[in-house]
């Protein structure tokens, strides 16, 4: 997996709160770490998706918000709560 050797920007960062905890991520490298090491789920099929589609957007096949709006679902399904700085 590619993820972890380039990194692309996104838009907008994603804030992510759980129990003692939050996340910001702003960058497809950063949402690969996150799934992979910080993701209370051991797998599930939005964060597969998710991972699958950091690698696409590493690999120049897609653009950085395509991970973020995967990234954004797989932390639905992980029932962490989402936010952005602006809401979006």
């Amino acid at each position: 997996m590619s993820c972890l050797t380039q990194d692309r920007l996104w838009s907008e960062a994603v804030i992510l709160e759980a129990p003692k905890r939050v996340l910001r991520v702003q960058s497809t490298r950063d949402a690969c770490l996150c799934l992979k090491n910080h993701w209370p789920l051991a797998d599930g099929p939005a964060k597969r998706s998710a991972l699958a589609a950091c690698d696409r957007v590493i690999d120049g096949q897609d653009e950085p918000d395509a991970a973020r709006t995967a990234f954004i679902k797989a932390a639905e399904e992980a029932k962490f709560h989402v936010h952005s700085w602006t809401g979006e």
